[in-house]
């Protein structure tokens, strides 16, 4: 398959060297990306600037550990990235406003035929008027009005009408059952097939669940464990194959 994985939180700035930003760390999206590529998938992964990079991340020695032990690990992983890497497009954001993901979102999905759009990217709701220069750090306080930003996700099944969309819904510490139902909200609004919902929560807890949501179709949960992404990505693949029989 042809797939589009988004990853990292995007950036809202506010004058020349401060921003808005969130704690998206890219994680969950380079797991996904990884999960595609070693089913023999072809991704295009646009990542935030400071994402977690998909096989990249595993590159640094760990230098407490076993010499032999992480020379063998770093052997794999080399080997995999060589064999994997002609099939990863890395498609990084300059800046990661939201301006700047959506263009690079539209470019990638409107340029090859796309299978399946996976976008755990964490996009800001909201946005300042960046200021030019740098505001003085002696202001006591500061207030900085903040603009709605658009729903990029919203605009993808224009971009891509036969893509199998899969959006993500974190929220914190709420019930399972308010986030499930403002996943299945989130479907509707943003034409997906799919939106994954997880509370920030449980991840930090190291409990991490995923909940799909679709609409008419029964939830189902995916519990925590290392292969979380690729019980993920096996799940939407085969949906994603009988959606395309119709």
């Amino acid at each position: 398959m042809k797939v589009v994985v988004t990853g990292g939180g995007t950036s809202a700035p506010i004058d020349d060297v401060r921003v808005i930003t969130n704690v998206s760390t890219g994680r969950t999206a380079a797991a996904i990306t990884e999960a595609c590529l070693g089913l023999g998938d072809e991704v295009w992964h646009i990542h935030a600037p400071l994402a977690e990079l998909p096989l990249l991340r595993f590159a640094r020695c760990d230098l407490n550990a076993d010499p032999q032990t992480e020379r063998d690990r770093l052997d794999d992983l080399r080997r995999r990235w060589l064999a994997e890497r002609d099939r990863l497009h890395l498609l990084p954001l300059k800046v990661g406003t939201v301006a700047e993901y959506s263009q690079a979102l539209r470019a990638a999905l409107s340029d090859g035929a796309i299978d399946v759009a996976f976008l755990p990217m964490a996009v800001s709701d909201y946005e300042p008027e960046a200021r030019a220069g740098k505001i003085s750090s002696k202001i006591d306080d500061l207030s900085i009005p903040l603009r709605r930003t658009p729903k990029v996700i919203r605009s993808v099944r224009d971009w891509a009408p036969s893509v199998y969309l899969v959006g993500f819904k974190l929220l914190s510490g709420v019930p399972t059952e308010e986030l499930i139902q403002r996943a299945h909200d989130a479907c509707l609004l943003n034409r997906a097939d799919l939106t994954v919902a997880n509370d920030l929560k449980d991840v930090q807890a190291g409990r991490h669940t995923l909940h799909l949501v679709r609409p008419g179709q029964p939830t189902e949960t995916l519990s925590p464990g290392p292969d979380l992404a690729a019980r993920l990505v096996e799940r939407v693949r085969t949906w994603a194959r009988e959606a395309s029989l119709g």
